[in-house]
This record gives C-alpha cells, sequence and structure tokens, in this order.
C-alpha cells in the first residue's frame, strides 16, 4: 500500500479527530467548542494585530522570529495567531464558564444526526479559521482570499481542498451559527 503525504491528507485527518472528538464529548459541549471557537476567532485575530503593532521589532519578537523558526514579521503574526487560536479553543472547551444545554425533545434519530451535524460544522469551523489564519486574511482588519500570503501560496495553489475551505470560509463561519439558531427555533423548551 502506497500513501503519499499531502496536504489533503493532514486536512482530513485532522477534520476526521475534530470530528471524533466532537461525537466524544456530545452535542451541548460541541456546541460550547462552537461558541468558544467564535470567540477564539476574534481573539486571536486581535491579539495577533496587536502583538505585529506594538511588539515588531522588539527583542521578544525576535525571540518568537527564532524559536517559530519564521523568516519575517508577516509569518510570525500569523503563527501568534494560530498558536493563539489553538490555545483560546482549547482554554474555552475545557474552562469554559458557560453551559449549553439543549432541550432532548426529539427521537434518538434526530439527536444523532445533529450531533454529526454538529460535529460536521465544529471540525469545518475550526480548520477554515487555521487556514484563513495561515492565509494571512484578517478577520477583524479586512481582507480577502486574494492577498493570500507565500505561507499557504504553494498549498492553495497544490491543495484543491484547501483552496476549496478558503475559498468558501465565509459559509464555514456563517453554518454553524445558522444550524444552532435554526435548532433553537424547533427546540421546544419549557420556561421555569
Amino acid at each position: 500500500m502506497d500513501i503519499t503525504l499531502s496536504w489533503d491528507l493532514f486536512v482530513i485527518v485532522f477534520f476526521v479527530v475534530i470530528l471524533a472528538y466532537s461525537l466524544i464529548i456530545g452535542r451541548d459541549n460541541t456546541l460550547k467548542v462552537i461558541l468558544g471557537t467564535y470567540v477564539s476567532m476574534i481573539a486571536a485575530d486581535a491579539g495577533g494585530t496587536l502583538f505585529s503593532k506594538y511588539l515588531s521589532g522588539s527583542e521578544l519578537f525576535m525571540k518568537i522570529l527564532k524559536f517559530a523558526a519564521v523568516g519575517n514579521e508577516q509569518e510570525a503574526v500569523v503563527f501568534v495567531k494560530v498558536v493563539l487560536f489553538v490555545t483560546l479553543v482549547i482554554l474555552f472547551a475545557v474552562r469554559g464558564a458557560f453551559e449549553v444545554d439543549t432541550a432532548d425533545d426529539r427521537s434518538i434519530l434526530i439527536r444523532t444526526i445533529l450531533s454529526v451535524v454538529y460535529a460536521v460544522l465544529s471540525a469545518g469551523l475550526i480548520i477554515s479559521a487555521i487556514l484563513v489564519f495561515v492565509s494571512g486574511v484578517s478577520l477583524v482588519g479586512g481582507g480577502s482570499t486574494e492577498t493570500t500570503t507565500t505561507a499557504l501560496w504553494d498549498v492553495y495553489n497544490q491543495s484543491g481542498m484547501i483552496r476549496a475551505i478558503v475559498d468558501n470560509s465565509n459559509f464555514w463561519f456563517s453554518l454553524p451559527a445558522l444550524a444552532f439558531l435554526i435548532h433553537s427555533f424547533y427546540s421546544r423548551r419549557e420556561v421555569v
């Protein structure tokens, strides 16, 4: 059996790991991860921009460049954003001070389908956020996929999957929130 390592394989494995984790922790905790991911995306993007604005050229900045083995300021900012994003997502998932409690008023089949849908949406949201950060596009400061950095450019051109994820990141960013909202409309919850 000949297995060729590629970015597509990496994305698929990462997607499956997040999907499996989401199914293990259940629908409510997956929704907690999704909500934490939204907050983490904004905080990491803004944090990376602040890092660039205030620490560019400092001794700390040079240490991070050397540690991350990156060649320029733009790559260092991407590194900081990705590390900050992943750290915040993990912290929100493990120690987030909020709970999500959806009503279990449906059949087991519907609950299972919802769990799988949320797991897929969570994986897509996390992967697309990382790829957008790596592409150099800022969520807070604007930008577009036409301004992708060289950090992702070769991979972007070689991988149809990564190109599709980055080009359609707005769908991955909006679908989990819309699914949660639609699910909320159809949930029957008693107000106490």
